[in-house]
């Protein structure tokens, strides 16, 4: 059971992680806890998470080959 679970979020960490954040800032500013600003500044960070994620995938990618 582990061992699927550890396959399937083989290369989904960080895009689950992102979406988290996002979720979790969309959160903050439902409740008034955050700006507007803040909720781009957090939607902004996740987003550029997911980029260097595939930006790494990518070379490591073309290194093997």
């Amino acid at each position: 059971m582990l061992n699927k679970i550890q396959t399937w979020l083989s290369g989904k960490k960080t895009y689950l992680t992102a979406a988290i954040g996002v979720l979790g800032a969309l959160a903050a500013f439902g409740d008034h806890q955050i700006d507007f600003t803040a909720l781009v500044a957090a939607i902004w960070a996740a987003a550029q998470t997911c980029f260097i994620r595939a930006g790494v995938a990518t070379e490591v990618k073309k290194a093997a080959e």
